[in-house]
């Protein structure tokens, strides 16, 4: 495989799979979501690593030191597992295959469990994240630095009452247990509703409802202080039922409550969903405290925190 002299990039490669090289390079992508861009771009793992190769060999030649070390972790990472690239893979073909017509509403709720039925069948870890690359220990880290920003954010607490929206194989509902009174996930897929519930099952303070991901009508007004959201709302946004969940988050949430959605949408424009966030945020009453920003060093996602106003109580 030739290289782009300017660049350093592989000559011949898909648009994503360059991207991914670059933005692993300069530190703007973490090393296993840039992984997961190659595969979603059609590489295979050799292939992927060959290009990996290429552009790490042109940056040392330059002296881009810190650069070619960020292309190094990417293939360490890659040689310890190069099957892992095939639970990424399996998972995508999962989500490739679209209902015959544009859904929305309940028929695109139903889809999309059928989906997350499927991808959880073939790889838990992958389905939930595929940056995780279908292994429990990228999973588990990402997991700690997320709870762990929820922690500096004030949200977690021994008092408090936790909703993890599509909650897919239970890692927030193992991971928050011992820090917080109560965790409620909700789940549309049947098979991650059972993963979940399987991996909770030692947490007396953990539940899992299987809905109809409509809304959150099975819970009572000011019932929880945090509703969690982890790569959940690009769903509901695509289902066309985001700003529902919206106004019924504000009113399950208890004075001083607080929504967090970590990604918003997968439309790649972080300007368009921090302007729907504060523009939804507003008509629903709660205000805008994190937009769009992106604390964490594992993952790309992008963090929202929309709060109620009052005092816990």
């Amino acid at each position: 495989m030739s290289a782009d002299r300017r660049t350093g990039l592989p000559g011949g490669l898909p648009p994503r799979a360059r991207a991914a090289i670059a933005r692993c390079a300069d530190g703007t992508l973490p090393p296993a979501v840039a992984l997961t861009w190659l595969v979603m771009a059609g590489l295979a793992a050799d292939e992927a690593a060959e290009a990996i190769a290429t552009a790490s060999a042109r940056l040392a030649a330059t002296g881009a030191r810190a650069e070619t070390e960020r292309l190094r972790g990417a293939a360490r990472l890659l040689a310890e597992a190069p099957e892992a690239l095939d639970a990424v893979a399996a998972v995508l073909d999962a989500h490739e295959a679209p209902p015959s017509a544009p859904v929305s509403g309940d028929d695109a709720v139903a889809h999309w469990a059928a989906v997350f039925d499927r991808a959880g069948a073939r790889s838990p870890e992958a389905s939930v994240a595929l940056y995780s690359l279908g292994r429990p220990a990228l999973l588990d880290a990402v997991t700690d630095e997320i709870v762990a920003w929820l922690a500096a954010q004030g949200l977690l607490g021994a008092e408090r009452r936790v909703l993890d929206l599509g909650c897919g194989i239970g890692r927030f509902l193992v991971a928050l247990a011992p820090r917080v009174a109560l965790i409620v996930g909700t789940e549309v897929s049947a098979v991650m509703a059972r993963t979940a519930r399987a991996r909770s099952r030692d947490h007396r303070n953990v539940a899992v409802l299987r809905t109809g991901g409509r809304d959150l009508a099975p819970f009572r007004d000011e019932t929880f202080d945090l509703v969690l959201a982890v790569d959940t709302m690009p769903y509901l946004v695509a289902a066309g039922v985001a700003e529902r969940h919206v106004v019924e988050a504000f009113r399950v949430l208890r004075p001083g409550g607080s929504l967090v959605a970590l990604n918003w949408s997968y439309g790649g424009d972080i300007a368009t969903d921090r302007a729907a966030v504060a523009s939804l945020a507003e008509r629903s009453g709660l205000a805008v405290r994190v937009n769009g920003s992106h604390p964490f060093r594992g993952w790309d996602g992008a963090a929202f925190l929309l709060h109620r106003a009052g005092a816990f109580v």
